[in-house]
This record gives C-alpha cells, sequence and structure tokens, in this order.
C-alpha cells in the first residue's frame, strides 16, 4: 500500500471509530503530521511536553547509508533522501563501503575522496539540508578505517608468537619462514602484510619462580635459524611481529587496503588530514554536517608500535621484555588467543608474577591508544567544527574509559536468531538486544555529561527480510533500557530502482521502501521520535553504581573482544543492571578512576552530577590503593558497599604490588570493621536472569535498599528507567515479550505530583488513575511500552479505560485472499485460522493477506475486535470503512455500533524473508535467507468480539 493511500484510510477511520495502542488505554490515534483534534488540546507553557508533542528532526531515528561500492548519481542520491524523510528519517551516516554483489547496472565505482565521489558528498549534505535532515560521514570507509597510502609503521602491527616443544641437548635447524608462517594471526588478512622475526627464546616447560627466558641470537638476513638446545625439555618461543597484517573490512574503492597503526599519532594525523585536506574545503557553507564517525574498533588485537617497549617502561617504570613469552599469544579471529599453543605451565609465584605484567601489558596499550588515537581523533573533529562520534571499544579500549573522550559515544543493539523446531525465534526476553557495552557506553556519556548516547541499532546480519515492525520496536526500547536515546539504524543501503528486488543489500534490517511494511514504518519512527526527545532532554536517573572485576579479568585473562567478549567474567556480570532495574532501582557502571575522583556528599558518591547511595563490586578481588581509600571514605560518611562473591585484597600490576597489596588489604579490613552496617558480602547471584532478579530483591532487603518504583511481581520481561527534569519523575516501561501480557502493581514512593501517561505514538497525555493510595496498574501487552510522567503542574483529562476482559465471542470461518509479491493471488476457503509457515503450500508466501467474513446479528453486542496473536501489520475495515491499522502489541479495534451484517475484512502485511527462503533464483535475497528456518506469518487469533 502507498503511504498516501495509508493516509487515507487513516483519516477515514478518524470518522468512525476508534484504535487502541498497545498497552494503553482507548486513546483516539491521529495522523502524524495534520492532527487538528490533537492540535487543540489544551495550551501548556510547558516545554518538555510542547517538545514531545512536536520534537525536532535531531529526534528522529538516523540510518546508516550504506554507499555500496560508490556507484553513485546525484539523482538516486537525492530520491533516497525523499524516501528517508517520507519514512520519519531524521538523519543519514553517509557510509561508503564495498559493493555487496548482485546487478551493478555496468555503473562505474567512483573513487574514495576523488573530485567526483566529493560531488557527491556535496549533493548530499545540500539535499539534506534542503529537507532538514542532519548528516554524518565516516571516516574512511568500511572498518577500522586504513588505505594503501599508509605505508610501514604507519599500518596496524601485531607482535605475537609461536611456540613448540624440544629436547637437547641439540642442535636444531628451523626455517625462518615456517616460524613465520606458523605465527600468522587468523584474521581478515591483507595480502601485502610484512612479518619479521622479533626475538628467539628458550623457556623451561614448568616454572614456580619466575626466571627469564635465554634470549637466542640469530642473524635477521639469514633464511634459517640454528637452535643450540642444552640438556633437558624447554619450550622455544619465537616472537613475530607482523606489520599491515589486517586489511580493512568491507573498505570501498580508495579506503581499502591494510588498516591504520592506531598506536602510531602521526599516522592517525596523516590518515585525518588526508580527508579533511581533500574534502573539507569543498564543504564550506554546507549546514547539515554534524559528526565524523568511526566505526567498530575490531583491531584484530593489535599491540605494537615502534617505541612500545619504552613506551611500556616510561609508563610502568620497568622493563616487559622478559614477560612477553609468557603473555603474548597467537591471535585467532576478533583478537582471542587459539588455544592448544605448546607453552609453558606456570604455577605459583611465576603464575603470580606473569599474570601481573599482563596486566600491566594491556592497560599500557589502552594508554597509548587513547593518547595517540582517541583524543588525536576527537581533537581532529573539534578543529574542524564538527563533533567525534565512534565505537570506543574492543581489546584495545578501556570500555567505560574510552568513552569519556568521545563527543558522542555509540554502541550498538543487535537481532539475534534461533531455530527451533525448523521456525526463525526471536526471544528478546532470554536473548536481549542490546550488548554488553551499551551500560558502558551510557555510563560514561553521564559521567561526562554528554546530552546523547547513540547506537548502531538493528544490526542484523542474519534475518534481514523477517523481522516485523512490532521486534524492531521491541529492540529499541531495550536500547533505551540500556540507556540509548539516539538510534542509527542498521541501515539503509544505496540502492537505485532498477536493480532487482530486492536491490542491492550490504547488511542490516532490510529498511527499505521495498519493504512490505515500509508504508507503516513512519508510525514507528515517529513512535521512536518521541521517546528519544524524552529521554534527551531529561536527565538519566541512577542510584545505584556497579563495578566490574576489570583489573581481574585483565589480570587472569586479558581483556575481551567487546561488544562480543570471548569470556564474560564473572559468568553473570552483564545480568546485574537487569535484575536491579527491573527490581525498582535504576544504575551505572563505574570504574576505578572515576571512583577515585568522586567526592562523597550526605552519604552519596558524587561525579560531576551522578550520585549513588550505594555501590556494588562485582567479584572484585583488585583494586587500586587509592581505590580501597575512596571506598573507605565513602562508607565512613554514610555510604552503602556491597561486596559481591568475593571481596578486595591486593593490588593490580607488577611493581611494589606486595607494598600495594597490604594497603589494600588493610583498607577494606579496616572500613569493614568500622561500618558493619554500611558494609555487607552476599553472595553472588545465579547465572540467569530470574536468579539475578531474585539476588536483587534479596540484596534489597538485606542491605536495606529501597526501590523508587515498588513492583509486586517483578517479571524477567518487564524493566524501566527513570529519568528526571523540572519537577518531572518519568519513567519508561516495557515488556520485551512477544506472547505475555503482564499486568502488574507499582508505587512510586519518590515521586510528587500527578501520574499521567505520555502516549509517544500520538503525543497526547492522560492523568493515570491509582488503584489504591499511589499504587498503579500497569496492563503491558506483548511487545508493550508505557511513558509514565509524575508533573506536580497542570491538569490533563483521565485516562481512558481499556474494555473489561471478557471471554469474546471467537469467529471462526474465512475466506482469505492472498495476494503475493509475485503477483499471483489465491483463494482459499478456511474454518480455523493457522500459521502460513506451518503449511507446505503456503510457507513461502509473502506479501498480503485478506481475511474475510461476515458479521452476524449479534455484532451489535460488542465494542470491540480483539484480534489475538497477529505476526505481520494489521489493518481491519468493515463495508471499505477503515478502522486503522495496528503494528505491534495487542491488535484492538474499536467497532461502530452498526458494526453487525457488514463484511469485516483484516489484512495482514507480512514480512519477505519466507518467500527468499524458497527462492533460489533470487540470488541475493536467497543468499541471506537459506539457511535459515521458516519465519510464523499471518493472523494466528483467535479473533474475537468481545
Amino acid at each position: 500500500m502507498k503511504a498516501s493511500t495509508l493516509n487515507t484510510s487513516r483519516r477515514t477511520f478518524l470518522k468512525s471509530g476508534m484504535v487502541l495502542a498497545a498497552g494503553l488505554p482507548a486513546i483516539r490515534v491521529y495522523p502524524f503530521s495534520d492532527s487538528s483534534e490533537a492540535a487543540n488540546q489544551p495550551a501548556d507553557s510547558d516545554s518538555l511536553f510542547t517538545l514531545f508533542q512536536q520534537p525536532p528532526n535531531s529526534a528522529k531515528p538516523f540510518v546508516r547509508w550504506w554507499w555500496n561500492g560508490d556507484k553513485l548519481s546525484a539523482k538516486e542520491i537525492l530520491r533516497e533522501l525523499d524516501v528517508l524523510k517520507e519514512g520519519g528519517i531524521g538523519g543519514v551516516e553517509i557510509n561508503p563501503i564495498a559493493f555487496p554483489g548482485g546487478d551493478d547496472l555496468a555503473i562505474p565505482s567512483m573513487q574514495w575522496l576523488s573530485p567526483e565521489w566529493i560531488e557527491m558528498i556535496k549533493v548530499a549534505l545540500k539535499g539534506a539540508a534542503e529537507r532538514g535532515i542532519i548528516c554524518d560521514i565516516i571516516v574512511g570507509s568500511g572498518w577500522p578505517f586504513g588505505a594503501e597510502f599508509l605505508q610501514g609503521d604507519e599500518r596496524s602491527q601485531l607482535l605475537t608468537l609461536t611456540s613448540r616443544k624440544i629436547k637437547g641437548p641439540a642442535n636444531i635447524e628451523i626455517e625462518v619462514a615456517e616460524l613465520l608462517k606458523e605465527a600468522a594471526p587468523h584474521v581478515n588478512a591483507y595480502e601485502g602484510a610484512t612479518s619479521e622475526l622479533h626475538s628467539l627464546c628458550l623457556a623451561p616447560v614448568t616454572m614456580e619462580a619466575f626466571t627469564q627466558p635465554a634470549w637466542l641470537p640469530f642473524d635477521r638476513a639469514q633464511n634459517k635459524v640454528t637452535i643450540s638446545a642444552p640438556a633437558g625439555e624447554h619450550v622455544l618461543y619465537a616472537l613475530v611481529k607482523f606489520t599491515g597484517f589486517q586489511a580493512v573490512i568491507n573498505g570501498a574503492p580508495g579506503a581499502a587496503g591494510p588498516v591504520l597503526n592506531h598506536y602510531n599519532k602521526e599516522a592517525t594525523l596523516k590518515f585525518l588530514n588526508r580527508m579533511s585536506d581533500k574534502l573539507f574545503p569543498e564543504l564550506n557553507g554546507l549546514k547539515s554536517f554534524r559528526a565524523m564517525f568511526c566505526d567498530s574498533m575490531e583491531l584484530e588485537g593489535a599491540n605494537w608500535c615502534p617505541d612500545y617497549l619504552e613506551e611500556f617502561k616510561r609508563r610502568r617504570g620497568y622493563d616487559i621484555q622478559p614477560y612477553l613469552p609468557f603473555i603474548l599469544f597467537k591471535v585467532g579471529g576478533m583478537g582471542q588467543a587459539i588455544q592448544g599453543a605448546e607453552i609453558t605451565l606456570l604455577s605459583g609465584k611465576a603464575k603470580e608474577e606473569v599474570s601481573r605484567a599482563r596486566y600491566d601489558f594491556f592497560i599500557t596499550c589502552m594508554e597509548i591508544i587513547r593518547d595517540r588515537f582517541l583524543i588525536t581523533y576527537t581533537q581532529w573533529c573539534n578543529q574542524h567544527g564538527f563533533k567525534s562520534r565512534m565505537q570506543p571499544y574492543g581489546n584495545e579500549f578501556h570500555p567505560l574509559e574510552a568513552s569519556l573522550n568521545i563527543d558522542i559515544p555509540e554502541c550498538e543493539t543487535w537481532i539475534w536468531r534461533q531455530t527451533k523446531d525448523g521456525h526463525n525465534i526471536l526471544d528478546f526476553v532470554n536473548l536481549p538486544s542490546y550488548t554488553n557495552v551499551n551500560k558502558f557506553v551510557a555510563s560514561a556519556a553521564h559521567f561526562s555529561g554528554k546530552k546523547i548516547v547513540s547506537c548502531e541499532e538493528l544490526t542484523n546480519t542474519d534475518v534481514a527480510f523477517n523481522v516485523t515492525l512490532e521486534q524492531i520496536k521491541i529492540v529499541g526500547d531495550q536500547s533505551n533500557l540500556s540507556g540509548v536515546n539516539h538510534s542509527i539504524l542498521h541501515g539503509f543501503s544505496y540502492s537505485p530502482p532498477a536493480v532487482p528486488f530486492p536491490g542491492w543489500v550490504r547488511y542490516g534490517t532490510f529498511i527499505n521502501e521495498r519493504n512490505t511494511w515500509w508504508a507503516f514504518f513512519k508510525q514507528w519512527a515517529a513512535y521512536k521520535t518521541r521517546v528519544s526527545v524524552l529521554l534527551q532532554e531529561t536527565e538519566a536517573f541512577a542510584d545505584i553504581a556497579v563495578m566490574h572485576p576489570l583489573a581481574d579479568m585483565w589480570t587472569i585473562h586479558g581483556p575481551q573482544r567487546d561488544p562480543f567478549p570471548g569470556l564474560h567474567y564473572p559468568p553473570y556480570q552483564y545480568k546485574v543492571w537487569e535484575g536491579i532495574h527491573k527490581n525498582g532501582n535504576s544504575c551505572d557502571y563505574t570504574c576505578e578512576s572515576i571512583i577515585q575522583k568522586s567526592t562523597v556528599e550526605n552519604g552519596y558518591l558524587k561525579y560531576n552530577t551522578r550520585k549513588y547511595h550505594t555501590l556494588i563490586l562485582l567479584e572484585v578481588e583488585t583494586l587500586e590503593p587509592a581505590t580501597a581509600k575512596a571506598l573507605s571514605n565513602f562508607v565512613a560518611k554514610g555510604g552503602k558497599l556491597i561486596f559481591a562473591g568475593k571481596e578486595p585484597y591486593k593490588s593490580p600490576g607488577l611493581r611494589n604490588h606486595q607494598k600495594n597489596d597490604k594497603q589494600v588489604a588493610t583498607t577494606i579490613a579496616a572500613l569493614k570493621k568500622a561500618n558493619p552496617s554500611r558494609v555487607f558480602t552476599v553472595e553472588a547471584p545465579e547465572n540467569s536472569k530470574d536468579g539475578v532478579i531474585a539476588w536483587f530483591a534479596k540484596v534489597q532487603q538485606q542491605c536495606g535498599i529501597k526501590p523508587y518504583m515498588k513492583i509486586d511481581r517483578p517479571n524477567a520481561a518487564v524493566s524501566q528507567i527513570r529519568h528526571r527534569a523540572n519537577g518531572k519523575d518519568i519513567f519508561f516501561i516495557n515488556n520485551s515479550s512477544q506472547n505475555e501480557r503482564i499486568v502488574l502493581r507499582a508505587s512510586f514512593p519518590e515521586s510528587k505530583g500527578t501520574p499521567c501517561l505520555w502516549n509517544a505514538e500520538t503525543g497526547e497525555r492522560f492523568r493515570y488513575p491509582a488503584v489504591a493510595g499511589d499504587t498503579l496498574t500497569i496492563d503491558l501487552p506483548p511487545a508493550a511500552s508505557q511513558l509514565i510522567v509524575f508533573d506536580t503542574k497542570g491538569t490533563v483529562a483521565d485516562m481512558p479505560a481499556l474494555p473489561a476482559e471478557k471471554t469474546g465471542v471467537e469467529l471462526k470461518g474465512w475466506t482469505l485472499r492472498m495476494e503475493h509479491i509475485n503477483g499471483t493471488t489465491q483463494l482459499r476457503n478456511i474454518s480455523t485460522l493457522f500459521d502460513l509457515a506451518d503449511d507446505e503450500t503456503s510457507h513461502s508466501f509473502a506479501g498480503y493477506l485478506y481475511y474475510e467474513k461476515q458479521l452476524g446479528g449479534d455484532a451489535s453486542q460488542h465494542q470491540w475486535l480483539d484480534l489475538g496473536k497477529v505476526i505481520g501489520v494489521s489493518e481491519v475495515a468493515l463495508d471499505g470503512e477503515k478502522l486503522g491499522n495496528r503494528w505491534y502489541g495487542r491488535h484492538l479495534y474499536r467497532l461502530p455500533a452498526n458494526a453487525a451484517g457488514k463484511i469485516l475484512q483484516i489484512k495482514i502485511t507480512t514480512t519477505l524473508g519466507n518467500y527468499l527462503k524458497s527462492n533460489p533464483g533470487n540470488k541475493v535475497g536467497h543468499g541471506w535467507t537459506r539457511g535459515q528456518g521458516w519465519t510464523s506469518v499471518g493472523l494466528l487469533g483467535p479473533v474475537k468480539l468481545v
């Protein structure tokens, strides 16, 4: 259905009935742009509510706009900007990227930074400005960025190793090429990479007290090395340096090649200045340009630069060289260690000493990256009048502190598929879409006073054609729960209309005008925009700070590749914040540097505008002495400190560790003894969602933590966040289940004023009825969310009530017309509703389903039509008179009084995936779907008159 037809249908609907916002009372739904009735609500001087009603374009969702292969034309750029504007998009991230394959229409690719490519950037920026669309531009292309013009040490470097057991006495000859091959990292390799043997050494097979390895001389000019092994068994370590070892992933023409060495400030500036020198002078006067963007920092374990050894000694005060054979490892995908190598078995003091040196090695890597790349990048952006936007996490980055150095820090929210009984399953309760970095990034933004928490949202490398608008809503809502307030949708592919369906598809959820549900996408966008503006213009609240055992993890295992860590330490670590929020409190993550710089006032740990009455340490055993001292000050002045599972007793790093260990242990013992009523050691939670929820409920009771939202029955599917502004208390509450209706009762003992429901779909607000005192009954159908705002000013109308829950009369016996997107139509008479994916004759369907039947005379006795379970977008009409549409949640429609005897038509718009899965002739679509199960489709019901 075209957008114009949809708008006409919705206007017709307004004359005849009402459609329910899922999870909300019977609120009239108006067109988003031309609602005279909504505009005629009482005038209000409340600037926040005015913004909520009419949000700025900056609050709208943005898209990652993949310029596929840079096969560009000015006409197509402007056409796509029109499509995006019509879809409710407020900004684009211009992202040149490698061509994804398919029919390229013989369109040539432009070279990155060429005059013709820069002209297309100008067309895009000018066209965006004319349409009120904001633009970001990616640095380089693909990820991590790099290019062929980088030379030598300017290219990413890795010091790695290979090892083997040898037995002496013997003279052993080994080809250097063999060692280089064995040590080669298993990564996205650059063909022009170079490698060299860095050093050779022998070490014992076992080691209890640390002894330096025996370094072996060798002639770098020779193709072979000869090892003179003394008697006994030894481990031979060959340390190998690779330069330019990693290729840019999906780099566009002119911006492919070796990845930049992020440890090299001069190389960083060389790359950035090449872009600014060529591009920025051409952009003078173009006002839609907001930020430069740096995508995923998948550096594949890069850990070296020419002066690393000197930098390490300057920062840590000792020589790391003797420890390198025992710290380094053979590198696999995402920089993770390849297991199974022949290495020295460390124990006792040797194991501890090497572990401490490991910690020092990796934090030195993080510091160099911070100083030479992160800070340099933001300074370069600001120097040219733009903001820096970046995803600052990975093996080489502190997961919280790195975001402090970025103007618009960004995280990621993904869509994950499971398969059960041959069907695709998206389970957002047990496999939520937010990643482990979201809370770190959001917390860093809170600490540094940043208004925007950005997110690469709807990231989807699997079920691109199977996702419904309801699922898009749940993913976006979960982003907001994790601290996000600015969505960069993943993504919109540059694809001319002449390209055969489905077009050029790079990645991501198929956000495209050729998607069946595109006509309804603007409704989700309007909802998302209002939620975003409310969260952007208010302050996120947290009363608890949570500190992860990062020093312990880095000491024992090394850093992990966020947002997909190889291990969780402890296993439940990223579920704790969920348990806190689902029990009616909120938290930020914190870290040692933040704690050390905090002050304490009236029992609160304060950092800038953030303050916490409780600090939870998750199995933390290692602390810097300064952190232990800060904890002591916190509890001495009234704060609550909770040790989960373990207590701190030692310090990180090698230098002066014995003295520092004693300080930590003494300080922790003293603060426990002096403050027994404010320091608690509690059991660690079970590694499950329900286990963590029950655990924190117990912690609340044991430690006297009062929730600001008292929930009668916490549920794994329901979570909340709290924001505040100008006397308002704002709660965003979400049900992430697609199948379960959840009704809970909650009171808000800290909130003052009248509770109101702010409807993010329509921009209206109504007074929320209290059941008893300040207790509210919150009814959350599947996928529903509510914005409850407590305000001490103004008056609003009462909230209309939902229909009482009744059994209802089920409707059976339908005529089903199936209009396939391939142009075919099929008619069926069905007695009961069914999932089209379960029927071999219909499981390949994609398009529009029309279920029809004549209503009996008893229809006039009912006020509501409840469609039951719907997978897709529903539209309802009686004798052709539109009753509106529902795109998520409870598909509930208000019936007119004269419904009896009329023809009821229920139209369901499906997803595309099943058709593409069954169509091997469509190479692009089938390539995305062939390995998947079938996706449930259609009207499953039961359909009832209520």
